[in-house]
């Protein structure tokens, strides 16, 4: 019971950040359109479809070059493979798995503002988040419906630092996507409209590649075990300051970029 409350109130959070911040971008920057929400939600599924697809190439190759030990066994060695590669990669798997997400998340962003008008880009990046904060809610979901399994030393040595590592976590993730997505989309197009697209677009995969990279290495380093509970708490910390401060910094640096080349007054 007390799982499926602290669930309900997890969906319940993210729903409502959606709608503060749709509500906040309205009164407080331009008036959006649906469309312009709608295509954003567009081209990040057809970003994430790829990015998924990318992501799992590494592991395809590690399955077939084992694939007589693969055929042989059972669905179990599979797993013990594929996390013994990624524990002898740690490093090398985050990077790739943040830079396929920067990639291909932020070419299709830059695709959805191209030779748009300006104001669109603000609210295509926040139909971007809104796809994040959809798989977060799906994420809830399936920890209801799909019990993990997790080892029991791993869980004993974790179990007093997650609770206060998720809430923060879920507490800013909101925060980070409505920044980051929004902003990046204006830098985006900012860039586009001052002819130098292509350096604002490696700016922004670096950005989110870094941000991606990081929580993957995180999230691979707990689930294998591969550092203590006082270092997640550190390595954590400087995570979520990071990533607030970078996503802050781009929807600023964005929206007064895009101010300017409108002119002095950026409201309807």
């Amino acid at each position: 019971m007390a799982q499926l409350m602290t669930a309900l109130l997890t969906i319940a959070y993210l729903i409502a950040s959606s709608v503060i911040a749709y509500v906040m971008l309205n009164r407080f920057t331009w008036c959006g359109r649906a469309s312009w929400v709608l295509m954003g939600i567009g081209f990040m599924v057809l970003a994430l479809t790829l990015q998924v697809i990318a992501q799992e190439v590494p592991i395809l190759i590690v399955v077939l070059i084992h694939i007589k030990e693969v055929v042989i066994g059972s669905a179990s060695s599979i797993i013990d493979l594929v996390l013994d590669f990624v524990k002898s990669n740690i490093y090398l798997v985050a990077i790739y798995m943040g830079l396929m997400a920067g990639v291909f998340q932020e070419v299709f962003k830059y695709l959805a503002v191209r030779g748009r008008e300006l104001k669109p880009a603000l609210y295509i990046g926040y139909g971007f988040a809104l796809v994040d904060i959809a798989f977060a809610i799906a994420s809830v979901v399936m920890s209801l419906l799909i019990p993990v399994s997790v080892n029991l030393d791993i869980q004993y040595q974790y179990i007093a630092v997650a609770p206060v590592i998720s809430l923060v976590g879920l507490a800013i993730q909101p925060v980070v996507s409505f920044l980051f997505h929004p902003g990046s989309s204006m830098l985006l197009r900012a860039y586009q409209f001052m002819n130098k697209g292509l350096r604002g677009l490696i700016l922004m995969i670096l950005a989110h590649a870094y941000m991606d990279s990081f929580v993957e290495y995180l999230d691979s380093a707990i689930v294998l075990g591969l550092i203590n509970s006082s270092l997640v708490i550190f390595i954590s910390t400087i995570y979520f300051i990071t990533v607030i401060i970078i996503a802050i910094l781009i929807f600023i640096g964005g929206f007064r970029a895009l101010s300017i080349l409108m002119g002095p007054k950026p409201h309807n």
